[in-house]
């Protein structure tokens, strides 16, 4: 079954925020099961199940029962990326709130936002996502008020004004303490509502964003309808792990383990989704090898031998007999061909 994914930005703040309060970063990390290097690319998503396990463990980290409120508390609008770029440089906050719902894809598939206004009150609404396997269907208490607290914050950072609100909605159960809900929100706050939704004077709309650029607004649009469209480019499961195989092929072969850190999920989780799609890693690695083998193969200043190390055989000879049963040709024979071919 295909599964939200989520930007890592989202990862990384939850972990800068957890580190903050005195955890140590690598054990973290191994607590949570998260390879640190699969953090580095900020516009890089990631399955729920690693968020699953993140938030899980963040909360031991901490004793923080309140962690979604706090984080949220604490966001800064550069942890979004391209999106919170955006917003800094809308012209107004009904402006802000149009791009946040426009580009929430960008950081989570497991959500969408969406407002409207009647009756001076604008009605804004997160809605988790069904129809796939999604984390927040089932723990979604600290991920959404983490979300709303955000919302809070980087609107007294836009504006300069705190949000007037008629209410706070949450889907999820009345926690035991709610005190902190009624410290950041500051207005009524409600569980177990049919919607996750902050009510707000249509008022707020008007307001100016202090740092509205509209050149910056347009470069940074641009950007991120580019990633939208990226985002959006059909890509099986399939051909994202030949990517990180292809990626990690460095005079050794990658073992489906590492594989699964690199995509960030599980290895019983990278063989279900392979599995959908008939396939197995050991049939993709093998693809892989020979299509990074047909390339380098291409290029007469890498040696056979070295094209065999660099893809990780134990020694030419294996490489040989995988060429022949890919080809029914020996590497020689092949280069040649394609040598002849560009004459």
């Amino acid at each position: 079954m295909q599964e939200a994914t989520f930007s890592v930005a989202i990862v990384r703040d939850i972990v800068q925020y957890v580190v903050a309060q005195g955890a140590e970063a690598n054990a973290f990390y191994r607590a949570a099961d998260i390879d640190p290097a699969g953090l580095e690319d900020p516009d890089r998503q990631v399955v729920g199940e690693v968020l699953q396990r993140l938030w899980r463990e963040a909360v031991v980290q901490t004793g923080d029962r309140d962690l979604g409120l706090h984080i949220g508390e604490a966001f800064d609008l550069v942890a979004i990326g391209i999106v919170g770029y955006v917003m800094l440089n809308c012209k107004t906050y009904r402006q802000v709130l149009e791009k946040l719902c426009q580009y929430t894809q960008l950081f989570s598939r497991g959500v969408t936002l969406h407002y409207q206004v009647a009756d001076s009150w604008v009605y804004c609404d997160c809605d988790i996502v069904g129809g796939f396997k999604n984390y927040l269907l089932d723990e979604p208490r600290h991920p959404i008020e983490s979300t709303f607290a955000a919302l809070f914050t980087a609107t007294q950072q836009l504006t300069g004004h705190q949000l007037d609100t008629q209410a706070v909605w949450f889907q999820h159960p009345c926690p035991a303490e709610v005190s902190e809900h009624k410290r950041i929100f500051q207005t009524k706050v409600q569980f177990s509502q049919p919607a996750n939704r902050i009510i707000l004077s249509a008022h707020c709309l008007d307001w100016s964003v202090r740092s509205a650029n509209p050149n910056l607004l347009s470069v940074f649009e641009a950007h991120a309808n580019g990633m939208v469209i990226a985002q959006n480019q059909p890509q099986s499961y399939s051909q994202k792990v030949m990517a990180a195989i292809a990626q990690a092929v460095q005079a050794e072969v990658p073992t489906i383990e590492a594989t699964a850190r690199t995509l960030m999920t599980s290895v019983r989780q990278l063989q279900r989704e392979l599995q959908t799609e008939n396939t197995t890693y050991q049939q993709l690695l093998d693809e892989t090898r020979k299509e990074l083998a047909f390339q380098s193969l291409k290029n007469p200043e890498t040696s056979i031998h070295d094209v065999a190390f660099l893809l990780g055989f134990s020694e030419p000879s294996a490489f040989h007999r995988a060429f022949k049963r890919w080809t029914g040709q020996t590497p020689r024979s092949y280069r040649l061909g394609h040598c002849n071919q560009d004459k």
